[in-house]
């Protein structure tokens, strides 16, 4: 029974990585689109207009095509 409490704070680090793991990972996925759009946006002749905002969980962006 003494171990109990240790056995719950190894659980709970294992899902803190965990949860940064995936929060990294979609962090990166959206960079990429960001980019593709990016470059289909010059491809077609137009300015793109990114704003990124945040801190890795809480990244967010915002896209615009100008013609």
């Amino acid at each position: 029974m003494g171990n109990s409490g240790r056995g719950w704070l190894i659980i709970g680090a294992i899902m803190i990585i965990i949860g940064l793991i995936f929060a990294g990972l979609t962090s990166y996925f959206l960079e990429n689109k960001i980019d593709q759009l990016v470059a289909a946006c010059e491809k077609d002749g137009g300015v793109p207009v990114v704003e990124k905002g945040g801190f890795i969980v809480t990244t967010s962006f915002e896209y615009e095509c100008k013609k």
